[in-house]
């Protein structure tokens, strides 16, 4: 606990989890004089659990991604909220189809991805000496291994390759893999254990009820949802005083702080840095903004009035060549070039009756301007090309999707390091940097995943950042007390 002569005003930009992250430790130190800003209506920021059909769904973080070394899963596992999505584990329960709706024997699909996995874990290594892009180093790879074991022909090859490039995209965040940076990849750490665990039917908003302590003893919940200020959009923040750091939002409203924690995303710090900050950022940081990226990959959920795949079914993956998707907007238009990126429609766990599509690239961004309608029927259209010659499939009766580009309190999704940030030679830890009067005091802390080294991109991230940069103002109030 510290205990303070004269305890610092502190104000949190954003209510995600390093935000929230940020409050639950200073308030368990002892830190009360905390303010947090939040642009939006809601509590989670890229966490954003929804009810949907039988249960709920997540239109933002999907996965708890590991589990030596993971913050979150350390919060989550001694309450036993999580569950494996093993569906989604197992080569042998993925369906891969093509526009002409033959199914890729099972062999065949189940030596791709094992040829993807090997690829990916086996990198880390290989990449920190690797010049170049990613994609560059996976298809230098893909290639050797069909070299040697033969398992598709030039076509299905290709199809294949086609599919793997999106399912990364997916993962990276970015609209093409030659973007992003083979030795930024080396930078990211995965934890080990399951990759894909489930909040069961809970979601992963019961993540801010662990920060919180609500869980397991509601009486001993942390008093940070009294500190939250919704629809607070910060239109400016002034360090140009030593002392304090005036913060001013939309509305007229203005705060003045000891010392701000900034969690927006990097999509809002790429298009909104130059006026938000006064002086502007030093220059490292700029570049820091400049180099590292943000994409956006969006989902879409669709209802069906009863299930129509297989209960051992992980989804269905949409293989297509080019002469496939020249033929596909041939018949069916330019305006439905967006459904060729959609790479895959994942089942849902504990929802019975849903299927996620999954959708990557510039198209993601594309499909935020389209109506349900559009969107609806576009998926229909897919799911009848691929499948209507081995399924009876009926319409969708709901849907509900993601828009995490339009929103301009996100622009984006989440971080990965791109080939400008590796020229640039820009690192997570440069965001991180926080902003020092002249006499040592930290004005502007930064959190949130973009601003982790080696978990960026993540929840478990994004709460070790809120904790770091809250951690180091308990450190700063600690040495000024001790000579005081």
């Amino acid at each position: 606990m510290v205990k303070m002569f004269n305890e610092p005003k502190i104000l949190i930009i954003g209510a995600g989890a390093a935000g929230i992250s940020a409050a639950k430790r200073l308030l368990e130190k002892g830190l009360q004089n905390i303010t947090i800003l939040e642009a939006g209506d809601r509590i989670g920021g890229r966490i954003h659990t929804v009810e949907f059909a039988n249960n709920v769904v997540e239109l933002g973080a999907q996965w708890v991604h590991g589990e030596r070394g993971n913050i979150v899963f350390n919060l989550a596992f001694p309450h036993k909220l999580l569950d494996s999505s093993e569906t989604l584990h197992d080569f042998n329960k993925q369906i891969f189809v093509t526009p002409k709706g033959k199914i890729i024997p099972q062999e065949r699909s189940i030596e791709l991805l094992k040829a993807y996995y090997d690829i990916s874990d086996r990198s880390t290594e290989d990449l920190k000496n690797a010049t170049g892009s990613y994609g560059e180093y996976f298809c230098n790879e893909f290639y050797k291994i069909l070299k040697e074991k033969s398992f598709a022909d030039k076509e299905e090859a290709e199809l294949f390759l086609d599919w793997m490039h999106k399912f990364d995209n997916s993962i990276q965040c970015s609209d093409t893999w030659f973007d992003v940076s083979a030795k930024g990849i080396a930078e990211y750490w995965q934890c080990e254990g399951d990759s894909l665990l489930n909040w069961k039917t809970h979601g992963y908003k019961t993540l801010f009820d662990l920060l919180l302590n609500k869980i397991p003893d509601s009486k001993e919940t942390l008093m940070i949802t009294e500190k939250i200020k919704f629809n607070k959009e910060v239109s400016l923040i002034d360090y140009t005083s030593t002392n304090n750091v005036i913060v001013k939002v939309k509305d007229g409203s203005k705060y003045n702080a000891s010392h701000v924690i900034f969690t927006a995303s990097l999509g809002v710090l790429k298009e909104k840095h130059s006026m938000m900050f006064l002086p502007s950022l030093s220059e490292r940081k700029q570049r820091a903004i400049k180099g590292l990226n943000i994409g956006t990959v969006n989902k879409v959920f669709l209802e069906f009035p009863y299930t129509w795949w297989t209960e051992k079914c992980a989804g269905f993956s949409l293989a297509w060549t080019k002469e496939d998707k020249i033929q596909f907007l041939e018949c069916h238009g330019q305006g439905n070039a967006w459904l060729c990126d959609v790479f895959t429609f994942f089942t849902v766990d504990y929802q019975p009756r849903v299927l996620c599509a999954w959708v990557v690239r510039q198209s993601a961004k594309y499909i935020e301007t389209l109506s349900d309608i559009d969107i609806i029927e576009g998926l229909y259209l897919l799911l009848e090309t691929f499948l209507g010659k081995s399924y009876n499939i009926p319409r969708p009766d709901h849907m509900i999707r993601s828009k995490w580009y339009t929103n301009s309190n996100f622009r984006g999704c989440y971080t990965f390091q791109s080939m400008i940030s590796e020229k640039l030679n820009v690192q997570p830890k440069d965001l991180a940097e926080p902003i020092m009067s002249p006499d040592n005091k930290p004005l502007i802390l930064f959190a949130g995943e973009a601003t982790h080294d080696h978990y960026y991109s993540t929840v478990h991230g994004a709460v070790e950042s809120g904790f770091r940069e809250a951690d180091r103002l308990l450190k700063y109030q600690m040495r000024l007390n001790s000579h005081l």
